[in-house]
């Protein structure tokens, strides 16, 4: 338990600086189109933006040393390709090790939270935009996000796993079915009322 509150804690600080920053910028948008906020809408944006801010400050920060240049950062990714170092490519390999041989904490971490942090990708776009009301649609979005995470990981020098990318796409299945759920109850709800 102590892992995850450490987690949260470190998201904690991007997430406080990001606030004044969405309310301003959303502020400004919002003038500008001459709306007039939806509280329920915006409460969803908000928490939307600092999720990502959240997931970002987890998986891609801090970047990269560019004073370098880029050749350096390919370099270095493209050895690590070719040495498979910190690299899983073979589906469910690092699930089953996890699963056999990890501990409560361990499982919690990796597996659980792959999972969770994707639920809100899931979740929250179909909620925000039409758009995204398509179970494929988010499937694709939830798997290009975790690509690139995984992607941008090589160039960190943090593990780089297929099974997170499983995990990931799970999470956000699971959202989109909280949705499609929360969508499939408040239609019974309307239509017992009228």
């Amino acid at each position: 338990m102590n892992a995850v509150l450490h987690y949260f804690s470190e998201m904690g600080p991007f997430v406080l600086l990001t606030v004044p920053v969405w309310l301003l910028a959303r502020a400004f948008w919002l003038a500008g189109k001459r709306q007039s906020p939806r509280a329920g809408r915006e409460l969803l944006m908000a928490l939307f933006v600092f999720y990502l801010i959240a997931l970002a400050s987890q998986t891609v920060l801090p970047l990269p040393d560019f004073r370098q240049g880029l050749h350096p950062l390919w370099e270095s990714a493209r050895m690590r390709i070719d040495t498979q170092f910190r690299i899983n490519s073979i589906p469910l390999r690092t699930i089953r090790a996890f699963w056999h041989k990890g501990t409560f904490e361990q499982n919690l971490i990796n597996l659980a939270g792959n999972v969770g942090i994707f639920l809100p990708m899931g979740l929250l776009p179909p909620l925000l935009w039409e758009r995204w009301r398509k179970i494929w649609k988010t499937a694709l979005l939830c798997l290009l996000a975790s690509c690139g995470i995984e992607f941008c990981q090589l160039f960190l020098s943090r593990s780089v796993d297929v099974d997170d990318v499983i995990l990931n796409l799970l999470g956000g299945l699971l959202g989109y079915l909280l949705f499609a759920l929360g969508r499939a109850a408040a239609n019974v709800f309307r239509k017992r009322r009228s």
